[in-house]
Order: C-alpha cells, then structure tokens, then sequence
C-alpha cells in the first residue's frame, strides 16, 4: 500500500481538517488584533480623556486670571472667548502632550501592543498630507459657499487672532483623535468590525458637539455626515492617528485662523480675512461655521467615502476578531501558558 503524502512529506498539503486542538489546564485566551484587556483599555482611555479635558480648561482658566484678573462666569461655561489665547495655546499643547503619552500607555503596558495606532516610519508625512488635505477642503467648501452668494471678503483683519484657533485645532486634533479614533474606533472595530465601528463613532462624534453654544441637532449630524466618517475613514486608510490628527488641526486652524468661521458652534472667531456671511444658514453654516453648511457637508462626506474606498482596496475594513488564527490557538480560542 503506498504511504501516506501526508506523513512521508512534512511540507505537502493535507486536506483533511486538522484535529481540534485541547486547550491545556489554565490556558488563556489568545490575544486579538488590539491587544489584551481591551475592556480596560476602554476604560482608562475614558479616564483620560475626561481627564485632559479638565486639565486643559483649569490650566487655560488659571492663566486667564492670573495674567488678566478677569474671571470667567461659571455659570454660563467657559466657552474660547473666556480664555486667553496663550494660556489656551499652552493648555492645549500639554493636554495633546499627554493624550499622545496616554495612549502609548494603553496600548502599550496594558494592551500589549506598543505603539499601536502612532508608530512606524511615515508619521511625518501622514501628518503633513493631513494637513494638506484639512486644508483644502476647508478652502474648497468656502470657495463653493462664496459662489453661491453664501461668503464675501471685505477686507483684511488688521490684528487677526490666531493663538486661539491653533488652541482649538490642537486640542481637538490630538485629544478628540486619540479618544474617538485611537480608542473607540479602534477598539470597536476589533469588538464589532470596521464598518459599526466607523458608524457608531461618526455618531458618538457628531453627538458630544450638540451642546456647543450655536450647533445644535443640525450642527451635530451635520458632524457625523462630514467629520466622523472623513476622519474615520482616514484612521481606518492608515491604520494610525497621525493622517487623522493631521486633517482635523488643518480643519479646525484654517477655518477659524484664516477664513474666521466659528468652529463647530463655540463663538465668533477674528482670523485673517474679514468676512460677511448671507444667505439661508443651510449655505452660509450660520452660527454653526462652516461646518453647518450643506456644501462642507457634501464635501468632507466625499472625501470620507475616498478615505473608506481606498481602504477597502488596501484591505483595512477588517470583520470582527474572533481570534482565529488557529495555528496560535486552540478551538477554543485559547493558548497554553507559556
């Protein structure tokens, strides 16, 4: 009889199903694609997030008094128009410092996967294609509001405030990107796959912008539409936060700093050029900035589509992780101890 192919030649192909593999006494479960203890990694990077917001407020409204005297009115919150503008620059700057430090600590120590989401060559040239890209569909949208009647130049501000709106594009470039994309978006794709975790943040992210002073129910799906899955779909591109960060500070700096849009909502901005809106606020943004236009809607949901399709093609819209890769683990999902 002759022998079997399988036993005579390690390297050929059997096609019979292997035998299930019995998990040892004490086995653990084999860690999926975002590391172990991801309940915990959720729960710290909430923690943190809470926690930077908080430093950078007190930080900003400490410097604010001690260098002015002018104490802002807790009772009607402390909105950008309440903080100096350099107290707020640097309070934003050490909070992006330990929102970047925070995560490397999460995926890190307790995940188990260091520099997940932020290492790797290329960092700089994400960010700076980031910044470009931000940077263009602000100036985009704006054009196409302007020929609509929607945006007129009248001049040019002759002292433009421009600590303030790097402030604000900092702090939400780093410290909203590394919690909605670096933790909940990339921990619910591992839990429920690409595209609920690329909805359910679109949606988280639109919503924690419906209490700003001037955005409002429109002002929040319009953020879903437009920035959740444009900044999504960037992260889930690239696998990392830097192209995300990079077009969200773009986004933020460049409408408020040079066009003087109000970002999201938080109050009148003077940036570089003076300007005067008209028209219906479904084109103008009204109150809401820009990012209350239909036109931006449009145009940040069709550069969200381009993120997603590109990376679809790169094969980045991964299915759930039910930790599969048999050849590490047993049919239960598990690996002997070392």
């Amino acid at each position: 009889m002759p022998s079997d192919p399988a036993s005579s030649d390690p390297r050929a192909f059997d096609p019979r199903p292997a035998t299930p593999a019995v998990a040892a006494p004490g086995a653990r479960r084999a860690p999926g694609r975002n590391g172990r203890l991801t309940g915990v990694q959720l729960l710290v990077s909430v923690i943190l997030f809470l926690v930077v917001e908080t430093l950078i407020s007190v930080i900003a409204v400490v410097w604010t008094v001690v260098t002015s005297g002018a104490v802002p009115d807790p009772s009607s919150g402390f909105g950008v128009a309440d903080f100096d503008p350099t107290g707020f620059l640097v309070a934003a700057v050490i909070g992006a410092v330990l929102a970047i430090a925070g995560h490397i600590l999460v995926v890190g120590p307790i995940g188990a996967r260091p520099g997940q989401a932020v290492g790797g060559r290329g960092k700089l040239a994400e960010l700076a294609a980031g910044l470009g890209i931000g940077s263009l569909l602000i100036a985009l949208s704006t054009g196409i509001i302007a020929l609509l009647g929607g945006y007129r130049v009248t001049g040019l501000d002759p002292n433009p405030q421009l600590l303030a709106p790097l402030a604000i594009g900092i702090f939400a470039a780093f410290v909203e990107e590394v919690f909605f994309r670096g933790a909940l978006l990339r921990l619910i794709d591992g839990w429920l796959g690409s595209w609920a975790a690329l909805a359910l943040t679109s949606v988280l992210f639109g919503l924690v912008h419906i209490t700003n002073d001037d955005a409002g129910l429109w002002g929040a799906i319009a953020i879903i539409i437009e920035a959740g899955v444009l900044l999504g779909g960037a992260y889930l591109l690239t696998r990392r936060l830097w192209l995300a960060i990079g077009i969200h500070l773009a986004w933020n700096t460049v409408q408020s700093g040079i066009f003087s849009f109000a970002v999201s909502g938080t109050g009148e901005q003077h940036g570089i050029l003076q300007a005067q809106l008209s028209g219906p606020d479904w084109l103008s943004g009204g109150a809401m900035g820009v990012e209350g236009s239909v036109v931006t809607v449009i145009v940040g949901l069709a550069a969200g589509i381009v993120m997603v399709v590109l990376a679809h093609r790169r094969g980045n819209l991964l299915p759930r992780d039910r930790r599969a890769d048999r050849s590490l683990t047993g049919a239960d999902g598990t690996v002997p101890n070392a």
